[in-house]
């Protein structure tokens, strides 16, 4: 008898704290970020909403002045306060608080879009009707969507509504979130119609002057704009979660497109890949970064150990910035309220012990430990390749530099679509106070391990063309 009371104390204790475990935050009211788009606002509301902005960047990110003298951001942000109108609706306060964070040339500190985009969308408000791509300082059409006009692949676009190609390029670089010149155009290549509507408030026709190369005419059109669900990017579509396959017996094909989810679950997927790739006696292993993301940057980690052939490192170090907003939204995220009070928790999450104790709006120097690779006779021995190109973004930027420092295998296609070292982990969101419009600030810096932090992102040891397709290339090079 007993022995049953005893084991019912038990269960009851273990229900109990299981559901202490799993209870969460509250739901955060999304209800104030959908935004009245056309909704004005008056310059003494703009102006207090533009100086809560810069004051929160200033207090969250651990370097927000890295690319961008304080003087001349400031500077900037007088101007443009100097000039508001007396109103302004809030779709253009959105686009100028755009060009604000932008100017920190930080790619993970961002201004929320998908609010904005609801509602305009919810207006049938239209969109460019055709895809293009910057090429050389000029904009070419790259995929004609427009059944009333022929406009061919290549047609160079020379003025949009009375701007001129130039002045367009000028105007879209200063609300593209990538680090570097180059990266920008090529983000803004993969979607043109979406980074117009970010900079202009235009919204049904479009004055298009255009001419092809074998013409030295201009010749011009108006073509009417087209609904968000009928718009075609130039941008290919791809799968929206990890897969493996085998390619003719000859290679395996891990396609990681980011690094979310459970992390037992992309430890079994990592595991079952390899045990398939041991099964059919592959002696090379393709990953497909392309596309990748970002996501939880020791996930990568754990992909790693699989062929690493000494110990290894995700990250040199990195600086935290240990501010009450970040640990809010930080325990909001990863550790259940009913047990905060119980503060050794932290020491459990590999990331909540780097800031435990930390004094408030401290600077945490976190040291990064080496890895150590699975045992010879688990390990994959054969050849892997790696494949990034400008949209290799955050963790998936982090496993490439890895990958390339630790001389995992080679890297084919482009650059990565972030630093070497670059700012991240932007878990707060902030809602300022008059528009309501929505806000991250990165809160860590990353330091690669090869140390490098300028305006660099990582180089693949194979560099090929956009129009290239780098699986062919690693067969035909590499593998036949």
């Amino acid at each position: 008898m007993k022995k049953k009371i005893v084991w019912l104390i038990v269960i009851s204790l273990l229900v109990v704290l299981s559901y202490l475990l799993l209870r969460t935050d509250p739901p955060m009211d999304d209800s104030i970020r959908f935004i009245e788009t056309d909704s004005y606002l008056t310059k003494k509301e703009m102006i207090n909403d533009i100086d809560t902005l810069t004051a929160t960047i200033e207090k969250i990110h651990p370097n927000p002045y890295r690319f961008i003298q304080k003087e001349r951001l400031l500077s900037k942000v007088d101007s443009l306060k100097t000039h508001l109108p007396d109103s302004l609706t809030r779709i253009n306060f959105w686009r100028l608080l755009d060009r604000i964070i932008i100017s920190y040339n930080d790619a993970h500190s961002k201004i929320e879009d998908s609010y904005v985009l609801t509602d305009y969308v919810k207006k049938q408000n239209r969109f460019f009707p055709l895809s293009a791509r910057i090429e050389k300082d000029k904009i070419r059409i790259s995929n004609n969507q427009n059944t009333e006009q022929d406009l061919s692949d290549g047609t160079e676009i020379t003025e949009i509504n009375g701007i001129s190609a130039r002045d367009i390029i000028r105007d879209l670089l200063q609300h593209a979130a990538k680090e570097t010149h180059s990266l920008k155009l090529l983000e803004i290549s993969d979607d043109f119609g979406f980074y117009l509507w970010k900079t202009y408030d235009w919204s049904s026709e479009f004055a298009i002057q255009y001419k092809n190369d074998e013409s030295t005419f201009l010749d011009s059109i108006v073509l009417k704009g087209v609904k968000w669900g009928s718009r075609k990017n130039s941008a290919k579509s791809e799968t929206d979660s990890n897969s493996f396959k085998i390619l003719n017996n000859d290679a395996g094909l891990l396609k990681i497109v980011n690094f979310n989810g459970d992390e037992n679950e992309i430890k079994n997927f990592f595991k079952q890949s390899f045990r398939s790739l041991a099964e059919h006696n592959i002696s090379h292993l393709i990953l497909d970064f392309r596309r990748h993301s970002g996501g939880t940057d020791s996930y990568g980690e754990h992909l790693a150990k699989y062929f690493a052939k000494e110990p290894f490192r995700k990250l040199s170090k990195a600086y935290w910035k240990i501010t009450p907003e970040f640990k809010e939204a930080f325990d909001r995220r990863f550790v259940p309220e009913t047990i905060r009070w119980f503060k050794p928790i932290y020491l459990v999450n590999e990331y909540s012990r780097i800031f435990y104790g930390a004094k408030q709006n401290e600077m945490v120097t976190v040291n990064y430990e080496l890895k150590q690779p699975l045992p010879e006779e688990e390990r994959f021995h054969g050849n892997v390749y790696l494949i990034t190109d400008h949209n290799t973004f955050s963790a998936g930027s982090i496993f490439a530099e890895m990958f390339k420092y630790y001389n995992m295998g080679k890297i084919i296609g482009q650059p990565t679509g972030n630093l070497y070292s670059f700012n991240g982990f932007a878990l707060a969101n902030f809602t300022l106070p008059h528009s309501k419009l929505s806000y991250q600030v990165s809160s860590v810096y990353n330091v690669a391990n090869n140390q490098e932090e300028g305006l660099k992102s990582v180089e693949p040891d194979d560099s090929i063309g956009l129009e290239e397709d780098p699986l062919e290339y690693i067969i035909d090079t590499y593998i036949r």
